[in-house]
């Protein structure tokens, strides 16, 4: 292809003046909440960083105020007035039962008299529902429901469907006299049975989470909770759990609001999503077991049988990522999340600003984005209006569906796979810092994919931007098969920043400009470190250990040259006395406020290549893991972002010289080490202190220089890997060594496995998934007031 070709990256002449790009929102850290085996697209993140994990701390309410603010009231007219004699046998029946075993029969019973009764009145009446059937409850408890390709092992005690006893007799069992494997995409609602001495919802809370990720159609949820004495009433969304108070048994009023609630819901109370059919059960593309694959409507297309390949974590986002296949290469990521209102940035708008004058090289393309509306076309948003003394963000759900897609770095076949494509992200980063003034800010393992693909649509009608930024086969003359040249794909823009003033919403002042680049965002193993601890790096030697920009000599030199020209070169020279074109200050580092800098997210790039190339497996290789190796790698696993001030044990990796590089990578790959010190040695300092300051993209250039200089030195020849298979990490492992299913990974259609998504808050100390790089933690903002600090003008 000669795409691009004649085009010359401009040089850096136009850097006066680019502000440096920081945060978007004010957050908190976050606690993970049980998860399914699910895979992620990429944030790692989230599956992208998800919000305050106060959000999720259950609120209780007084009963009135949960029936007011929760439950649908009853309709005037007598006909609506439940006699609760009819139900006082029933009522008997649960009080005086001896074990949690006997609860479920009467309960169910009560339930499907009170249920059966507000459906005929309401279907008398002429009310239009949105289901034929009647909701049914069935007592459940001796396993658990199905959920295909989830692999959840809640039990809840009794499920709620939408049907008659002979529609369901199919999961009747007669030596039990009970149900079981009713599939979770028919449960609308689930109860939980305690003995007496026991009032805690936890486990119906949790149950009602779970119930969230298994209906996708489902944007908020109701469950019970209950024992001999009485019962609560649960509503969960993504902007988290409310419950009622424990009431007697003989106080009836709320119970008929929550189910009356599940056949017309309240105001703002959204039980369904209409843009989200029931699923259709396939079996998955490896052959093990069966998933449930939706249709989704949108705006005018359909998209059949999408593949969900990210379910999300049950709070925050939320965010959930299917995959549709077309025809003849038309497929689509499908993209839905629940945004905070009060976010600064809309992904959406980023991604249409970076495109706007012709379509970006090496950055996710959008076929289409908006809210998702309700039956009534008024956007599905979460019940509770936001309250920040209460922690409580209010959210509305969002679609994006894109046209990119890609594999992560540890899928790569080759060590120079992995370097082509950070040379060219790290390219795409830096054209759209200086030609955007975007900035990305979480650099991570599910955000910078390799070997893109892009839908047809995304070309269609539409012609690539004029000036177009040189990547590494244009440098080093050699072809490649992708339509824009670049061998990466940037994805994920949620907690990226703008500094363009019209995209700047609720930002009013200066002062809130200060805010927004003093806060703080990332994934725990990739996050710079002064962006984890909120402040500037200082208290050690290495601080101000400033080395020179890196010289090409000889055929570097020459393609460098012959790419970019020899003033953007000499631009970024040092002299003697300079490093990255400064000298060290005298500055205290505690004087100057911190901000996320261009350079943090380089940092992030060298983090992210640490951890692949750490636990990178040459192709037939044996592999016998070394102290050092499992050392180096569990600074990275383990590494959390930090509330307080704190030691990043990350930094001992860019302590390590050439010859630790190398007891540390596997034998095959010490060819690496002298690089990864290299690019080490260039992150290590805080750039900060440098007097003046250097050019924004100064780290871009030292990792640029040093990369294209080690794949010429490797000349012909390339480092084959096992891809999606890491090095031996868990010393109870006897092979150490799992295939990864790779299209949840890598956005591919070529397999259907789960894995949970990496993210971003404190992760647990041992992996639960096959690869080390597909970890199931949640992702975080942290905002401290005593870490805000205001940039100098």
């Amino acid at each position: 292809m000669t795409l691009f070709t004649k085009y010359k990256h401009p040089l850096p002449s136009g850097w006066t003046g680019c502000t440096y790009l920081t945060m978007t929102e004010s957050q908190q850290p976050r606690t993970p909440s049980p998860v399914p085996d699910a895979k992620s697209f990429h944030k790692d993140g989230a599956e992208g960083i998800e919000n305050s994990h106060m959000a999720q701390k259950p609120e209780d309410v007084d009963v009135a105020s949960f029936m007011r603010e929760h439950l649908t009231p009853r309709p005037a007219g007598k006909n609506h007035v439940v006699p609760h004699s009819q139900y006082r046998r029933d009522i008997q029946k649960i009080k005086s039962a001896k074990t949690e075993a006997l609860l479920y029969a009467p309960a169910c019973a009560l339930l499907n008299k009170v249920s059966k009764r507000i459906y005929y009145t309401y279907t008398k009446a002429g009310n239009a529902l949105d289901h034929a059937d009647p909701v049914l409850f069935l007592d459940h408890h001796t396993g658990p429901p199905v959920a295909p390709g989830l692999h959840l092992r809640d039990k809840p005690d009794i499920v709620g469907v939408f049907g008659i006893k002979k529609s369901m007799a199919g999961f009747f069992n007669k030596k039990t006299i009970s149900y079981t494997g009713v599939p979770y995409h028919c449960i609308i609602t689930t109860g939980e049975f305690k003995p007496e001495e026991n009032e805690r919802a936890g486990q119906a809370v949790s149950y009602a989470c779970q119930h969230a990720t298994s209906r996708l159609d489902m944007p908020g949820v109701y469950a019970l909770f209950a024992n001999v004495e009485g019962y609560r009433i649960i509503w969960f969304d993504a902007s988290g759990v409310v419950k009622s108070p424990f009431v007697d048994w003989d106080q009836l009023a709320l119970l008929e609001g929550y189910i009356r609630s599940i056949y017309i819901p309240p105001n703002n109370h959204h039980l369904w999503d209409p843009t989200i059919s029931s699923p259709v059960i396939l079996p998955d593309a490896m052959g093990k077991g069966s998933k449930a694959h939706w249709t989704i409507t949108y705006n005018g297309e359909e998209y059949n049988d999408c593949n969900p390949f990210f379910i999300p974590h049950a709070w925050g986002r939320r965010t959930t990522v299917f995959m549709y296949e077309g025809d003849d290469h038309d497929f689509a990521v499908i993209k839905d999340a629940y945004r905070d209102d009060a976010r600064r940035f809309e992904e959406a708008t980023l991604i249409k600003d970076i495109h706007s004058n012709g379509i970006f090289p090496g950055v996710v393309r959008l076929l289409d984005s908006g809210n998702v509306n309700a039956k009534d076309d008024s956007a599905i948003v979460t019940a509770r209006p936001a309250d920040l003394d209460n922690n409580v963000i209010h959210r509305t759900k969002k679609r994006l569906i894109m046209g990119s897609r890609g594999s992560k770095l540890y899928e790569a076949k080759s060590v120079k796979d992995i370097l082509k494509a950070v040379y060219d992200v790290l390219e795409v980063h830096r054209a759209l810092l200086k030609r955007r003034r975007f900035l990305h800010r979480d650099l991570s393992m599910h955000n910078v994919l390799i070997y893109p693909e892009h839908s047809k649509r995304t070309t269609e009608g539409k012609e690539f931007i004029s000036d177009p930024p040189e990547f590494i086969d244009e440098i080093l003359g050699e072809s490649n098969d992708y339509d824009d040249r670049c061998r990466a794909l940037l994805i994920d823009a949620d907690n990226s920043a703008s500094l363009k003033s019209e995209l700047m919403a609720n930002i009013a002042t200066t002062e809130d400009i200060h805010k927004e680049l003093a806060l703080r965002t990332g994934t725990p193993r990739y996050i710079a470190r002064s962006v984890a601890s909120g402040r500037l790096l200082s208290g050690t030697r290495s601080t101000k250990d400033f080395k020179p920009m890196p010289s090409l000599k000889d055929e570097a030199k020459e393609m460098y040259v012959r790419a970019y020209g020899q003033d953007t070169y000499d631009s970024y020279e040092d002299t003697s006395e300079r490093c990255h074109g400064g000298v060290a200050s005298s500055w205290d580092p505690e004087d100057i406020p911190f901000i996320h800098r261009p350079d943090h997210d380089v940092e992030s790039v060298f983090w992210l290549l640490s951890a692949v190339f750490i636990l990178a497996k040459p192709l037939g290789k044996s592999d016998e893991p070394t102290p050092l190796f499992v050392q180096a790698w569990k600074r990275i696993q383990d590494h959390s972002i930090a509330a307080t001030d704190y030691d990043d044990d990350r930094t001992a990796l860019l302590d390590n010289d050439i010859s630790r590089w190398k007891k540390v990578l596997h034998p095959d790959l010490a060819s690496l080490a002298p690089l990864m010190f290299n690019l080490g040695d260039h992150v290590r300092p805080e750039y900060a202190l440098l007097d003046p300051r250097p050019h924004p993209d100064h780290l871009h250039e030292a990792f640029r220089r040093l990369i294209l200089e080690h794949i010429i030195s490797m000349g012909d020849t390339d480092i084959a890997l096992e891809p999606g298979i890491s090095r031996r990490v868990a010393s109870d492992s006897p092979a150490g060594q799992v295939r990864l299913p790779r299209p949840p990974t890598d956005l591919k259609r070529k397999a259907d496995g789960e894995v949970p998504a990496e993210g971003h808050v404190r992760k647990s100390k041992r992996s639960r998934i096959p690869h080390p790089l597909s970890d199931g933690v949640l992702s975080a903002h942290l905002h401290d007031s005593a870490y805000v600090w205001y940039l100098e003008d």
